[in-house]
């Protein structure tokens, strides 16, 4: 479905809504618009050193199948 069709699928479901959806979805819009968010020093400071790790070995890490067949394990 493209943008425009579902752009038109979300205006007939709001023009049909209850009152409900229709502050739901609006909660929803305005915390989508928000773009004050910071990191904390110390999550800045767990990326920046996450960063710093990658950069000198960028081969260290796990791809995505190699962490799925770990969670897998554990279940």
């Amino acid at each position: 479905m493209s943008t425009a069709q579902i752009r038109e699928k979300l205006h007939q479901l709001i023009n049909n809504a209850d009152e409900r959806f229709i502050k739901m979805v609006y909660a929803l819009a305005k915390e989508y618009q928000k773009d004050d968010f910071e990191l904390s020093s110390e999550h800045q400071k767990i990326l920046d050193e996450r960063l710093a790790s990658y950069k000198n070995d960028p081969d260290s890490g796990s791809d995505w199948d190699q962490v799925k067949r770990r969670i897998e394990t554990q279940l």
